[in-house]
This record gives structure tokens, sequence and C-alpha cells, in this order.
């Protein structure tokens, strides 16, 4: 008969702590959050010759023209089309990031729920561009060449409207759907700071007569994005930095 004794049953204390801390792993195996602020940033630092050299298609028939100026209260279709179409990609390489992630590290994770969201945003913004070009939140100007920039700008109300068709807010709203699926509270407050950025520059109007008056619009959240991108990356847990 031997001596050796039994190992004693773990304790419902240990049990729920192991627990913990197997999810906790998972979660971090999870991640892969620097790859879609990276995704993110290139295609707004790609939107920069597009916004400044490509033509304004007025499709719409919006735009008001005299000898020596022309007025187009509409985003540029142009713009728009990009977005739409930059978004759409920027979601599938996101897909596919983490599908390869998931097959290399043997743990799956759920981002099919964040990838709908932002293909779904990306429709709905550009038909929210289109609805308010026949419906604007605020009533167009009897002289359009004359209007004051300040008056055009809406309020709280019409700011919330045109946040749905920014493409910066979609992506801001689409991280937040990403922070819930990695349950990563640090991405949660970096994108709460993100939209209210954008909040802000949505809520400023430049004026300036230079071609390059957008330049702001675009650099700054392309900043923060990098920003983001680097710090995630550079924090990463260390088992998912080897993986």
């Amino acid at each position: 008969m031997a001596d050796e004794s039994v190992p004693q049953p773990a304790s419902p204390q240990e049990l729920l702590a192991t627990m913990r801390d197997l999810t906790r792993r998972v979660r971090a195996a999870q991640r892969g959050t620097w790859f879609p602020l990276l995704v993110f940033a290139t295609i707004t630092l790609l939107a920069i010759p597009v916004y400044r050299y490509a033509p304004y298609l007025d499709v719409f028939g919006t735009c008001r023209s005299r000898p020596d100026q022309k007025v187009c209260p509409t985003p540029s279709p142009t713009e728009l089309g990009y977005w739409t179409v930059a978004l759409l990609l920027a979601y599938t390489a996101i897909a596919a990031f983490y599908i390869r992630q998931s097959r290399r590290r043997g743990v799956g994770t759920p981002i099919r729920p964040y990838v709908v969201v932002g293909v779904v945003l990306a429709i709905l913004m550009t038909a929210v561009s289109i609805w308010l070009t026949f419906h604007p939140v605020l009533p167009p100007p009897a002289d359009p060449f004359s209007a004051d920039p300040a008056q055009l700008e809406a309020g709280p109300a019409g700011w919330l409207i045109n946040g749905l068709a920014s493409p910066l807010a979609v992506i801001g709203l689409a991280l937040l759907v990403l922070a819930w699926v990695e349950r990563h509270w640090a991405l949660l407050a970096y994108t709460v700071v993100y939209l209210a950025i954008g909040m802000v520059q949505g809520n400023h109007v430049i004026r300036s007569s230079s071609p390059w008056f957008f330049l702001p619009y675009l650099l700054v959240p392309a900043a923060v994005l990098l920003l983001g991108a680097a710090a995630f990356a550079a924090f990463r847990p260390r088992t998912e930095a080897r993986a």
C-alpha cells in the first residue's frame, strides 16, 4: 500500500480564480487592436489626395455657379464614394487579419459582429449623406454666395444627424463595437476620446480659401489613430506579441 498522498481537489475559490485567469489570457490572445487602428489611419491619410485633386461631380445638381464663383453645399460625391469603398475594403482586411490570427494562435475571435456593424455603418453613412442632400438639417440660404458660414452650423441636433454621415464618426462607432468584442477597457477609453475629437472637429467651421483647408479634418484623426495603433502594439501582452 503506497503512502503517497492523494491530491486534494481545488476549492471553489481556486477554480474561480483559475477560470478568471484563463479567460483573461484568452481575451488577450484574441486581441489585435493595433491593426484596425493602423488600417483606418492609412485610409484617412489616403483620403488627402482625393479631397485635394478629385473633381467634384455634381451628380445631385446642387451646385450654384456664377462667373467668378461656384458653391456646392453638399459633400463631394467623389469623397463619399472613396470613403464607402475604403471602409468596406478596410473591414475586409481586418476580418482577414483576425481570421489569420485565430488560425495561428488556435484561439477564435468573435470578430463577425464588429465587421458586420462596420459594413452596416459604412452603408448607412452613404445613405444618410444622400438623404441629407435632399433633406438638409438647415434650409439652404436664399443667396449661397453671400451666406455666412457661421449661420450654416446646425447646432447639437444637426451635429448628431450629420455625425452619421461622417466617415470618422463611423470609424469611432465601429471601434466601440470592437471594444465590446475584445472586452478591452483601454480601447473603450481611447475610442471615447477619438469620438470627442471628431465631434469637436465636426462642429468647427474653417474659414479659409486655401485648397488644403481640409487637412486638419484628416491629419488630426489620422495622427490619433496612428498613435493609438503604436500604443496598443507596444503595450500588448507578451503572449500576443510572440504569436
